[in-house]
């Protein structure tokens, strides 16, 4: 599947500074390459950095009470980890892993904090990019506790086709390689039941498979959630 690397002047966070903060600020980053199943940091690691996702994607671990593994999102290119650092150091609450190889730039507390007393419009920026973090965070959970095992993972299907999609005539091919305990692990289900679950999607024509990737039909009538 092609494979995109993300431009700190391309993402809305980073927009409209001059292109001497971006030169900047990109050359002071640190630069990571993780390979499938290496970890960009640990659960209960204290952390002071933020991180882009330049290419690859990655999925935040979480080691429950219970010794049981949740699996809390899956992220992109574009998406910044480690963003409540800007606040405080502070102990990470998930593992974030590789799902394939990724290339991440690192930024320092510090520089953040540079960069918005630089740019005032900036600050703003990270507030409404947190805010709405912390909007799609709340409106899951509310999602999660009303739905059944098959609900959920048609909506977490959608959810990655949002953020994942290529268009492919009538359907949308997810570009994400995830396996259904992985799939399991993020809605809070058994492998079986999720494997029931898309068995009955690929029976009703709703979602299907090419190849390692899963696909879901465009057809609005299938779900509240749409594309355009």
């Amino acid at each position: 599947m092609k494979r995109c690397i993300v431009c700190l002047a391309e993402l809305d966070l980073f927009r409209g500074l001059e292109s001497e903060q971006c030169i900047k600020l990109c050359n002071c980053t640190v630069k990571k390459k993780l390979s499938k199943g290496e970890s960009l940091f640990h659960q209960d690691e204290f952390s002071n950095a933020v991180y882009l996702i330049k290419s690859g994607k990655l999925k935040l671990v979480q080691i429950t009470e219970d010794g049981h593994e949740a699996i809390l999102d899956v992220c992109g290119p574009g998406e910044i980890l480690g963003e409540l650092s800007l606040y405080q150091e502070q102990k990470e609450v998930s593992s974030a892993i590789a799902m394939e190889e990724a290339k991440i730039c690192c930024f320092s507390r510090q520089q953040f904090r540079t960069l918005i007393q630089e740019n005032s419009s900036f600050a703003l920026r990270i507030i409404s990019y947190l805010g709405k973090k912390r909007y799609d965070s709340l409106q899951k959970y509310g999602e999660d506790t009303r739905q059944t095992v098959k609900e959920k993972l048609l909506y977490l299907f959608y959810h990655f086709a949002k953020e994942y999609g290529e268009s492919k005539g009538e359907e949308l091919l997810i570009d994400i390689i995830i396996t259904q305990q992985e799939l399991a692990d993020m809605i809070g289900a058994s492998r079986v039941m999720v494997g029931q679950a898309i068995k009955e999607l690929i029976t009703s024509n709703i979602i299907g498979r090419e190849k390692r990737y899963y696909t879901l039909k465009k057809d609005p009538c299938l779900c509240r959630h749409t594309f355009e």
